[in-house]
């Protein structure tokens, strides 16, 4: 059973998940203008991984350690997820989904495994 905070720490984990995606598509909306959209695209994922890790390591997880070991773990734990999205993507598809029913499909597996890639791995308290 999900105890009160943990359940509280997932529901501001998924808060910053929807603030994350309107920082990404900002940034890509306003870049878009400016550069090409592969490169904008490039760039405001890059702009929605910075925001994710500074919220998450503070609001969501409350981690102390200021160190490069965390962030490095983030951003190892957000390439696994993007391998486990692109995965699970080919294989919805596969099985007929459209892309925007396979797309809409991998995202309860991804913020899940982000979820716990963070609180058990990215974020843990060093000693």
């Amino acid at each position: 059973m999900i105890n009160h905070t943990t359940f509280l720490q997932f529901v501001r984990f998924c808060c910053v998940g929807v603030a994350n995606v309107l920082v990404d598509y900002g940034v890509y909306h306003a870049l878009g203008f400016f550069m090409p959209i592969y490169t904008a695209r490039a760039l405001s994922w890059i702009a929605g991984c910075l925001f994710s890790y500074t919220i998450n390591r503070r609001w969501t997880f409350n981690a102390r350690d200021k160190g490069l070991r965390p962030m490095v773990r983030f951003g190892v734990v957000n390439a696994a997820s993007l391998c486990l999205g692109l995965g699970l993507l080919y294989l919805f598809t596969w099985l007929g989904c459209g892309p925007t029913v396979a797309f809409w499909l991998t995202l309860p597996f991804t913020t899940v495994s982000n979820y716990l890639g963070y609180k058990l791995w990215s974020f843990q308290e060093m000693d």
